[in-house]
């Protein structure tokens, strides 16, 4: 087992270009990523960090950071396969100039304004997305040389157990499997739930990269009786420091040392709203815990 660990602004509640919903500066983020132990991170939403190959290298090297991937939201639904393409062109281009060769790319139809619920998607809006993933699947690693790694997302066109394994079985598509939203769109509430562990150990040649993020268990029942959404379920805590949700993150590694997992884990937090310095000392936490449990080095 050799795992690269790596965090994301996700983790310091950044989810949009403008650094919302924490709206944590970029060098902060940056500096604070560094002070917290990591030396990899995810660029997170487009725009956030700098878009110039050269400023951002610059602005990585004063803090000894590198970068493992870059993260495209596509509105599958919404975009035809040449639309996709053009939507990732861009980063593609970026990530190649950067020397790094993940892509982490998730479906972004639900947040689009104007489509129903995926309950009442008919036939031809379910092929434009899976058929659009296929698509830039297939641009980015033709044209750039990249790896796309599909990141299956709660609340998202693609989150159930059979709607990945569709995927899968559509062509030579690789995860960026993420625990915490398995299990929340998957699994239970009680502790030592393995739902993710069973993905893993069944899709083990698929999982090249992971997000290792753990589900408060009471959290997510209050969500299931109140009707949350994923994004309030989200804001109200759902996603926990690691050390403290349903998954053991213990019988988790044991599950990496039995496939002899190698590759990279990103740790998000999904940190709706919060101070930098509440985000950076979880970020410590976790990375910390991970080196109780000797997860890592």
């Amino acid at each position: 087992m050799e795992i690269r660990i790596a965090t994301a602004p996700c983790s310091w509640g950044v989810f949009y270009a403008d650094g919302g919903t924490s709206g944590v500066p970029w060098p902060v983020f940056l500096q604070q990523a560094a002070q917290a132990g990591y030396t990899e991170i995810e660029l997170g939403p487009e725009g956030y960090l700098p878009v110039d190959p050269e400023i951002l290298r610059a602005e990585l090297k004063k803090h000894g950071l590198t970068v493992c991937a870059g993260t495209a939201t596509v509105p599958f639904g919404k975009l035809s396969q040449a639309e996709c393409r053009d939507f990732v062109r861009g980063l593609a281009q970026r990530l190649a100039r950067l020397e790094v060769r993940d892509m982490v790319v998730m479906d972004g139809t639900a947040y689009e304004p104007g489509f129903e619920d995926k309950g009442a998607w008919n036939q031809t809006l379910w092929d434009r997305v899976y058929e659009g993933i296929l698509s830039v699947n297939d641009f980015i690693r033709e044209e750039y040389g990249l790896r796309m790694v599909f990141h299956p997302h709660a609340g998202t066109a693609i989150e159930y157990t059979a709607e990945i394994e569709k995927l899968l079985s559509l062509g030579e598509v690789f995860l960026c499997f993420d625990t915490g939203h398995h299990v929340y769109a998957n699994g239970g509430t009680e502790p030592r739930d393995r739902s993710a562990l069973e993905f893993l150990l069944a899709h083990r040649e698929r999982i090249p990269y992971l997000h290792f993020k753990n589900m408060d268990g009471a959290v997510r029942v209050q969500a299931a009786e109140s009707g949350w959404t994923v994004s309030e379920a989200f804001a109200n805590g759902v996603m926990c420091n690691l050390e403290d949700g349903v998954i053991d993150f213990r019988e988790l590694r044991d599950v990496l040392e039995e496939i002899g997992y190698r590759g990279t884990a990103v740790i998000e937090q999904d940190m709706f709203g919060r101070t930098a310095e509440f985000a950076c000392h979880a970020a410590e936490v976790n990375l910390r815990y991970l080196r109780d449990i000797h997860m890592i080095p």
